[in-house]
């Protein structure tokens, strides 16, 4: 017999009934935002995965987790770099003969020191509540998390020139290095398995005539399984104890000329928060970051000397251009038509920027040759007037990966991260007295001393990307 059976349809209505049944259930429902009136706080145990998630943050951070600190005192971090011991050629001289002068080269370098920072906040409600490991607590290490995987985006992507509150990465540092000082090579679209190992031994050697030592490569994830394939031949099953076996890492690579690249392990190999050029899509605060291009046209060149466009590299182009600020970039304004381009030429493109939100700069994405798809290529500071300009030389190619060289020491630190202010937590006045607010804090900045004794291989095709 139903426990409803000859309830007068007087007393409960069939919606009463329904209620009463699903208030008498457990059931397995999960979706709080379907609960009438709010949910309870209630206790959560998800205090192991939590700590899982942050445990494997420490290893996606290669560089903030490895790198070398040491505290700064001032917004600008001055430092005297040797660049020259004096002149060795010419020491020899007769028996009892004079000697000449010889001088050491001093240079200054500046590093700006730029802040890091998030604000937080949690209620008095979900202070007082039992929940995983401490509504506070666990808002304090989410931002801590944020600012490190900052910090570290920035270590590689980093350009002061494109967004001034930024620093200056890897990347960005070895390209504005002057031109004897640059070790840069292109593989121009090729992968890493079609140019081999002797990719290695030549960026070791370029480095290595100017004084440095490579010690270890970064890279994005995705090239990972190309480098592999390198050594494929030499990774082994070795016994590790008495309990089993394990697959040997990627081992390290010992060059031509002494230095020995390591792919894996401390402070080397795919780091997560190096990027690949990819599609560029909008993101960041839809409030603050800058609104699209109003305009983007093109000009077509022909005859120009410095041009990287080939005879293989004769065809139609399409463009499309995003702005960018310290708070977003922008949706996309393509190129009312793709641009042909010849063999010696280039591409002037001319941008005006939207109105809104000011961009601090431009980033241009292009399509492979007769392509359909546009991905990320090359990025160009607003110049503040009417217009920007930006030529393209066919000297950087959209939709391909890049890889870091590192000299990780000499006799001091090659690149340190120098802290204003190390990561800390800083209170806010409350604005509703039910709420507490703070800040989490970094300030600093990643100080790469001797750009010339480090190394990057650009241009690098990847799985997914346009070459």
């Amino acid at each position: 017999m139903s426990y409803f059976s000859g309830v007068s349809s007087g007393q409960y209505n069939a919606e009463e009934v329904n209620a009463l049944q699903k208030a008498l259930q457990a059931g397995y429902g999960t979706d709080s935002s379907a609960y009438v009136g709010g949910r309870a706080l209630i206790a959560e145990d998800l205090e192991t995965e939590t700590m899982n998630v942050l445990e494997a943050t420490k290893e996606d951070c290669k560089v903030m987790n490895t790198i070398k600190t040491h505290p700064v005192k001032s917004t600008v971090h001055e430092i005297n770099i040797r660049t020259d011991q004096g002149e060795y050629r010419f020491a020899s001289v007769a028996e009892g003969g004079a000697s000449v002068d010889t001088n050491q080269a001093l240079q200054r370098k500046t590093f700006n020191m730029k802040y890091l920072q998030t604000r937080r906040s949690v209620t008095k409600q979900m202070e007082a509540a039992e929940t995983f490991e401490g509504a506070l607590a666990s808002e304090k290490i989410a931002g801590v998390e944020t600012v490190l995987k900052a910090a570290e985006y920035q270590c590689f992507h980093g350009d002061s020139d494109i967004i001034d509150t930024e620093f200056d990465g890897f990347i960005s540092s070895i390209k504005k290095a002057p031109k004897e000082d640059r070790n840069i090579k292109s593989l121009r679209g090729a992968s890493i398995e079609t140019y081999g190992e002797a990719l290695f031994d030549d960026i070791a050697a370029e480095i290595f005539e100017k004084g440095g030592d490579v010690s270890k490569a970064l890279f994005p994830p995705v090239l990972a399984k190309n480098i592999k394939n390198l050594f494929k031949d030499r990774i082994r099953f070795g016994v590790q104890d008495s309990f089993g076996s394990f697959l040997s890492a990627l081992p390290d690579y010992p060059t031509a000329i002494g230095s020995t690249i390591k792919f894996t392990g401390k402070g080397a190999g795919a780091d997560k928060f190096y990027h690949v050029k990819s599609i560029v899509e909008a993101a960041g605060n839809v409030q603050k970051r800058p609104a699209a291009p109003a305009s983007v046209t093109a000009a077509a060149n022909t005859d120009v000397p410095s041009s990287q466009f080939n005879s293989a590299d004769a065809g139609e182009y399409k463009y499309t251009v995003h702005a960018v600020n310290q708070y977003g970039i922008s949706a996309g304004t393509e190129l009312a038509a793709p641009v042909s381009v010849a063999a010696g030429g280039s591409v002037n493109l001319t941008i005006t920027p939207g109105i809104g939100e000011p961009a601090s700069g431009f980033v241009i994405c292009r399509s492979a040759k007769d392509g359909s798809i546009v991905m990320e290529m090359a990025s160009v500071r607003n110049s503040g007037e009417a217009t920007t300009s930006y030529t393209d030389l066919n000297e950087d190619l959209p939709g391909t990966a890049s890889m870091l060289f590192l000299t990780e020491q000499r006799i001091q630190p090659i690149y340190t991260f120098g802290q204003l202010l190390p990561t800390c937590t800083f209170p806010l006045a409350p604005v509703n007295v039910a709420e507490t607010p703070f800040l989490v804090l970094l300030f600093g900045g990643l100080e790469l001393r001797a750009p010339k004794f480090c190394g990057l291989v650009k241009d690098i095709a990847y799985n997914g990307g346009l070459y």
